[in-house]
């Protein structure tokens, strides 16, 4: 791990949840892969987080910086928050990361929109970002910048101080060449990425792709297998580094006093039947429509199964200021109530369809028992869903159905039932093999895939990382 330099972290948003009451603020950490990776790095080596504090504007209640302390380690970091106008929120955050951005880089060309306005937003927001980290260091820190949304930010760096230690990592898929040419500011992106020493993705495709791009849209010498991109002066490595989770945390998680209370809570109901879960946020690309087509076909195809087993859908709302989200909203609701008008009757529904965040503990404990998890996007930089599942898991039962599109594939394939999201009558056919699966074979898949994830944690993640750039800096 890098020790000697301060590290400063930039994403679109800060790993804390900031509220106003009152006149009062109060900050209250974020739950998540990355706050769980990096907030102990943080705390341990010090340095500092650079993002949107998610309120609209300027507040003079709100401080640019605040110091945040872990009172364990006596030790902490410093926080330092952008203000982001209601204009630059709309174009920037909803109108290009999220309407032109997230969907080509899913692979969604037809949901994707090229807007002039869009692009300038983004662009000034980047270097408002640029700037807002310009303000804090000396030269000799190491700046990781996070995600989609910040992919020009290593460019304003490294023209105003060459020498600046720049790493990247993109949390979502990275498109091929075909698709990603769409994009009419392409070259902007990339030159923008490859002012970072290193470039990190979720996927060997990811990192193949990418270097790909380099190659044919820029025409610059580029090296496959050793994953380098050559530029005049510097040479760029490009890295497949899946992200993880904390397994430990989600493993005890599923053992805690909330959880066991709310399983109990379940069983007293006199519910038995198996369960199938699924949870995602609320977004085209987790495949949600076709996910429930499929399980329209499995109650079609063996019906035998109806009053004895139950597909959980938890939906959390995202965007949903965006007309995309709206009406996928709408089509989901209309299509769990088709599919419980079809096989419900007044005691059993098919389909239970919750649409908000539950409480970790909760979300475990439905983890804990369900018999079958189907976790199907259309195309996924990781998802972390998976990985969750299995890590509460202990007494290894239940089965995992897995997209081949998500990036966890890539890891988790072998031990899962690998299924295309876009064939109906696969999925359906793969839930009644899950429900079939032998006792024996059930244990061994999940005890191999909790061991991939125990291995290869969100803390591994992190320090492979930021050991890999210290070999570059050190070579």
């Amino acid at each position: 791990m890098i020790k000697k330099e301060k590290i400063v972290i930039v994403s679109n948003r800060v790993p804390y949840n900031i509220t106003k009451s009152g006149g009062e603020i109060k900050y209250k950490k974020s739950v998540g892969g990355l706050v769980t990776a990096l907030d102990p790095i943080l705390s341990k080596n010090g340095g500092l987080w650079i993002g949107w504090n998610g309120h609209t504007g300027y507040d003079k209640d709100f401080q640019e910086k605040i110091r945040v302390e872990d009172k364990d380690q006596g030790s902490g970091y410093s926080l330092k928050f952008v203000n982001l106008s209601a204009k630059e929120i709309r174009d920037y955050y909803h109108g290009f990361t999220n309407r032109s951005l997230w969907p080509l880089f899913h692979g969604f060309i037809f949901q994707s929109y090229f807007n002039l306005d869009y692009w300038k937003s983004y662009r000034s927001v980047n270097n408002k970002f640029a700037d807002s980290v310009l303000e804090e260091i000396s030269g000799k820190e190491l700046v990781w910048i996070q995600d989609y949304h910040l992919t020009l930010v290593p460019r304003r760096l490294r023209k105003i101080n060459p020498d600046l230690k720049l790493l990247f990592f993109l949390h979502i898929p990275f498109p091929n060449y075909e698709i990603f040419r769409v994009l009419p500011w392409d070259k902007e992106i990339l030159k923008g990425l490859l002012c970072c020493d290193l470039v990190g993705f979720q996927t060997l495709q990811d990192a193949t792709n990418f270097i790909e791009c380099c190659k044919k849209i820029l025409a610059i010498k580029v090296n496959f297998k050793s994953k380098k991109i050559y530029l005049e002066d510097r040479v760029v490595d490009v890295k497949n580094l899946p992200i993880s989770i904390d397994f430990k945390r989600f493993n005890d998680l599923a053992d805690c006093k909330e959880s066991k209370r709310y399983i109990r809570s379940i069983k007293r109901l006199g519910i038995d039947t198996k369960i199938i879960m699924s949870v995602e946020r609320l977004d085209y690309t987790k495949g949600i429509k076709e996910r429930l087509l499929a399980i329209n076909r499995f109650f079609e195809k063996y019906p035998e199964y109806r009053k004895k087993v139950v597909f959980l859908q938890i939906s959390v709302p995202s965007r949903t200021k965006i007309k995309e989200y709206i009406t996928l909203k709408r089509e989901i609701d209309e299509l769990v109530g088709k599919i419980n008008g079809r096989f419900g009757d007044e005691l059993w529904s098919p389909v239970n369809y919750l649409y908000k965040a539950l409480p970790q503990s909760k979300l475990a404990a439905l983890y804990k028992i369900s018999d079958v998890c189907l976790v199907t996007p259309l195309r996924d930089g990781m998802n972390l869903i998976a990985k969750e599942y299995v890590s509460c898991k202990a007494e290894e039962t239940g089965v995992l159905i897995l997209s081949k599109f998500a990036g966890a594939a890539e890891e988790m394939k072998k031990y899962s039932i690998l299924v295309n999201p876009y064939d109906i009558e696969e999925v359906a056919d793969s839930i009644n093999e899950a429900l079939n699966m032998h006792g024996n074979t059930k244990k061994m898949r999940i005890s191999r895939l909790r061991n991939i994830v125990q291995k290869n944690d969100i803390y591994a993640w992190a320090n492979n990382f930021l050991n890999y750039s210290k070999n570059i800096y050190t070579s």
